[in-house]
């Protein structure tokens, strides 16, 4: 994110997220449903909710929304063809840059927010009952990273 890289990065972040909601999802539901929601985490995020009632959880659904508009860059045709806009920050609203060739419509516009994501990670991990920090493991990199700049560092790197 600091280099500048926003499509990947929010590609990730939406891997990671993706991973983790069908992680607990996993907990009650069979692979093969799983599997058919594929990668579209407002899917995987409603079921979630169903599985892990709460209503608290409902404060990550801008989070889960613009996280899930990174899957349409997953390739970069959409972006080559539409250009993108694009902003990223640690907390409050991102600022966004917008990349657009001549003759193009203002295009669809990507935002991050790490301590957004950073709070819902620590909710998904409050309701699928899991210790995070037997999940992060050991890694001190990981644990480095994790740690910057995020209000959860000490439950999501705690190991058992």
């Amino acid at each position: 994110m600091h280099a500048g890289c926003i499509p990947v990065c929010g590609n990730l972040f939406h891997h990671a997220v993706e991973m983790l909601l069908k992680g607990g999802l996993a907990k009650k539901r069979k692979l093969s449903e799983l599997e058919k929601m594929r990668h579209r985490l407002k899917v995987l995020w409603r079921q979630f909710k169903l599985d892990f009632p709460d209503p608290a959880l409902e404060r990550h659904d801008k989070t889960i929304s613009l996280l899930d508009k990174f899957e349409a860059i997953r390739y970069p045709a959409a972006i080559l063809k539409s250009g993108m806009g694009a902003g990223a920050q640690w907390s409050g609203p991102a600022p966004s840059v917008t990349v657009r060739g001549p003759g193009l419509k203002t295009p669809k516009q990507y935002t991050i927010v790490v301590s957004d994501i950073d709070d819902l990670v620590a909710d998904v991990f409050r309701a699928s009952s899991w210790n995070p920090g037997a999940f992060i493991g050991t890694n001190r990199a990981a644990k480095q990273a994790i740690k910057r700049r995020n209000k959860h560092a000490n439950y999501l790197t705690k190991f058992p």
